[in-house]
């Protein structure tokens, strides 16, 4: 399944950037965590979590097959991304994203960090997210305020 990973990022990620593909198991990524997403016996979507330190980690990697983009996969690759950080007690997640995915990752509730930057060919920013969120409540009437 990692070389079917390989292939997606390649594909994605890799070819838009004009970047040399991956042809094997990169060494830093051997205590990342790997997530996939299959559909119809493949591997359609991929993302890394890669821990920075005890309080942060950093979504990497995110590839979502062409032609499964539009149906709600890569929503629901980093939402699950973010309750595997939060079972990790992770506070923070950050990631670096494309400005095509600018928007995408606005609506999930991530901030830029930085101004946008070039990097080779591609445009970049740097978003942030509190996994320390409204999980701490039991129910919603601790929510209300007084006043």
């Amino acid at each position: 399944m990692y070389r079917e990973t390989l292939a997606l990022r390649n594909q994605v990620l890799k070819a838009s950037a004009g970047k040399p593909f991956l042809t094997k198991s990169a060494v830093e990524e051997k205590h990342d965590i790997h997530l996939v997403v299959k559909k119809e016996d493949r591997v359609v979507g991929t993302l890394l979590l890669h821990p920075c330190d005890s309080n942060c980690i950093q979504i990497k990697q995110v590839a979502l097959s062409p032609d499964f983009q539009g149906q709600g996969l890569g929503k629901k690759l980093i939402v699950y991304a973010e309750q595997v950080a939060r079972n990790l007690n992770y506070a923070t997640i950050f990631l670096t994203g494309r400005k095509q995915a600018w928007g995408f990752y606005e609506k999930l509730g991530y901030g830029s960090l930085t101004e946008a930057y070039q990097e080779d060919e591609l445009l970049l920013k740097v978003f942030k997210k509190s996994m320390l969120d409204i999980r701490h409540f039991t129910n919603q009437r601790e929510l209300k305020t007084n006043g």
